[in-house]
């Protein structure tokens, strides 16, 4: 190598290739798998129980009222309020180092369930109190996840 060559950088996609894949679902969990069938068809959905009618986030496989283990799976708005957010500027899981920095936000949804979520958008222009509408997101053809971001009227 000459004094006046660089070293070759490694491509866009080489990088790429080295990054972790991101985490999926398990899309064969009983208790996950009717959200997820949903947000594929672009629904959000919530488990409310068929025994005493609680409804609950995150699923679980009994409920936590009356202990019963079944569910019905009701759709909801997929909107609501950002209720409170962390701005990350350091990726907890590597795969996710492509997104920083990225906004985590715990949303309250129109029927009064918090779900936490990746948010959409400048994070400079997250405010607690605005209104943000669900985006469905396609990972790949089985998983779409819900993400958030703030509405246009919000």
């Amino acid at each position: 190598m000459s004094a006046t060559s660089q070293p070759s950088q490694p491509s866009k996609s080489s990088q790429q290739a080295d990054r972790p894949a991101k985490p999926l679902p398990d899309l064969c969990d009983p208790v996950t798998a009717p959200f997820w069938a949903a947000t594929r068809e672009g629904r959000l959905t919530v488990p409310r129980c068929t025994s005493c009618g609680y409804r609950l986030w995150p699923p679980e496989a009994v409920c936590p009222q009356c202990q019963h283990a079944e569910f019905a799976w009701e759709e909801v708005e997929p909107a609501g309020t950002l209720w409170s957010y962390a701005t990350y500027h350091r990726a907890l899981d590597p795969a996710f180092a492509d997104e920083l920095p990225y906004v985590v936000g715990l949303v309250e949804l129109t029927c009064g369930l918090k779900m936490y979520g990746l948010m959409r958008g400048d994070p400079a222009e997250m405010v607690i109190g605005r209104a943000v509408t669900a985006v469905f997101e396609p990972a790949d053809d089985e998983v779409t996840f819900v993400r958030w971001a703030p509405s246009a009227d919000g």
